[in-house]
């Protein structure tokens, strides 16, 4: 028996770009990972019940998308999908990613379990992205260890606060009670303004790199710096970022860039604890002198916030250019510094060895420029690049200048 539910905004923005890029949705290797170092005793057994428990307990986790038809369907009993490797030698790096399915009645959840001695353990956690994001990658991480202690005599984990079904259901009544005044909104900050981009004539070969960006000291100076201006980290970096690409756009031709970006919307205690992406896509537009402009960036991102769950990918509709203005439309997002320090499988202590999204394999169609939060505080930048436009020279200047805009509006 099976359980139909409307698509997220998240499933829907996915979905949507099956149009244009098919199998973008439910390609296989679009994961979120992680790989834990378990120190101490491991009953697989156990680990495998518990595996199933956890299945049982988040509804998403025994879902699947039916792109054809725009809903996402539940089975009522899913075996969790657990694999021992006997035998293997590589490293926690090298476990890290493995592909997923996520359009048939498997679970979008995959473990892997490397026995390297009766009391050293590697597990690889790997999740469907549309099933998935950071925040769920660490709750099914802390449910499966309490579930583990369960199984060994511990009290039994309270039950989530919701499933991403009814997650769904709300994202979609929010939607409808807005629809239009977040019409009216986006036109007013989008409809209208100038976009500046680089040359079409700009070409680079695809680039992909992972590197430090600010060290932990500029990082720190930059986040107070943007709330002793009512501001936000993201609108800060956002901010410098901004102005340090500023003079590779055409001359002329704009007095903005626009970058897509993405939010995470748990915006009410019932989906605090719920397993499931709360992402919504958004565009935003930012002054090319943005530093000198930052509250008023922070409150049209707060509005963008607010008016993220109207569809935007359809903002042809909005603005009358197309849903691809410019063409060389960056993403950007800061991903928030959430991995646990440790996780206890019984009286077994769990360390997190590796953990990453997808990884740099397929199709790479414009700019896109993950931060994140080392555990240290520094700021690290994981780029994948086609090349147009922004070529690959370029954003490593771009990155290259960072810091040191970083110290001069912080002066």
């Amino acid at each position: 028996m099976s359980t139909v539910w409307p698509l997220s905004t998240w499933q829907r923005f996915m979905v949507a770009g099956e149009a244009t890029r098919p199998g973008r949705a439910t390609d296989p290797w679009f994961t979120v990972n992680a790989v834990l170092l378990i120190m101490g005793t491991l009953d697989l057994r156990v680990l495998a019940a518990a595996a199933n428990d956890l299945v049982a307990r988040h509804d998403v986790l025994r879902a699947r998308v039916d792109v054809h038809a725009g809903t996402q369907v539940v089975e009522e009993v899913v075996p969790a999908s657990i694999d021992l490797l006997d035998g293997w030698s590589g490293s926690a790096e090298e476990l890290l990613h493995h592909p997923v399915p996520a359009a048939t009645v498997r679970t979008p959840l995959v473990l892997r379990v490397v026995r390297r001695s009766p009391r050293e353990h590697l597990l690889a956690v790997h999740l469907h992205h549309l099933f998935s994001d950071p925040v769920t990658l660490w709750r099914i991480l802390r449910d499966l260890g309490d579930l583990y202690a369960a199984r060994c005599g511990a009290p039994r984990p309270e039950p989530p606060t919701g499933q991403y079904g009814e997650y769904a259901v709300y994202e979609a009544a929010v939607a409808d009670s807005y629809e239009t005044e977040a019409a009216r909104w986006w036109r007013s900050v989008l409809a209208d303004v100038a976009l500046a981009a680089p040359s079409p004539a700009a070409s680079s070969p695809p680039f992909a790199l992972r590197r430090q960006v600010l060290p932990s000291d500029d990082f720190a100076r930059l986040q107070s710096w943007s709330r002793s201006r009512r501001g936000t980290p993201f609108a800060g970096l956002l901010a410098v970022l901004t102005e340090q690409m500023a003079p590779y756009a055409v001359a002329g031709k704009g007095d903005h860039l626009l970058f897509s970006t993405l939010f995470e919307r748990r915006d009410s205690p019932r989906w605090r604890t719920m397993a499931g992406p709360c992402l919504t896509p958004a565009y935003v537009a930012v002054p090319l002198t943005a530093t000198a402009e930052l509250r008023a960036l922070a409150l049209t991102l707060s509005a963008a916030v607010r008016y993220c769950r109207y569809p935007t990918w359809t903002l042809d509709r909005v603005t009358g250019r197309g849903a691809d203005p410019a063409r060389f439309v960056p993403f950007i997002e800061l991903i928030p510094q959430l991995r646990p320090d440790t996780i206890l499988f019984g009286r077994s202590l769990a360390a997190v060895a590796a953990a990453a999204g997808p990884p740099d394999v397929g199709d790479t169609s414009f700019l896109g420029i993950r931060f994140r939060t080392d555990v240290d505080g520094a700021l690290t930048a994981h780029v994948r690049g086609d090349g147009l436009g922004w070529t690959g020279q370029v954003v490593r200047t771009v990155l290259d200048r960072m810091p040191g805009r970083v110290r001069d509006v912080t002066a």
